[in-house]
């Protein structure tokens, strides 16, 4: 697979399958965006670590579940960059419990970062 010059946005990209993903993107040759939005030392390192590799990257602090961050995160990004070609949607999270012991905003906070962070 060669994507020299694509431009890849991974969300959920400093950590985990984010992190690894955005590291084999960039070693066949996309220049990569991190959306995280905590441990900005995590998404610095993954940067640095693209960056090594000759690849041009970015981190940029987003919550995917909030439209209103979205939408400035990708202008900026098309800004910066030109254009997106890829997008690796990955930020999710869990909340492990029974439905019925399940709170309403643990409920509403999984839905806005798996269902509507993709939208």
């Amino acid at each position: 697979m060669e994507l020299e010059g694509k431009v890849s946005l991974i969300t959920g990209g400093s950590r985990g399958i984010g992190r690894e993903i955005a590291l084999v993107l960039a070693e066949v040759g996309s220049q990569v965006v991190i959306v995280y939005q905590n441990q900005a030392n995590k998404a610095a390192e993954v940067v640095g670590l693209i960056e090594q590799l000759g690849r041009k990257a970015l981190a940029v602090k987003t919550d995917v579940s909030r439209v209103e961050e979205v939408q400035p995160m990708v202008e900026s990004v098309v800004e910066e960059f030109g254009r997106i070609d890829i997008l690796v949607n990955n930020a999710g999270l869990s909340r492990d419990m029974l439905l019925p012991r399940m709170k309403e905003e643990d409920w509403n906070l999984v839905l806005s970062v798996n269902l509507t962070g993709a939208f």
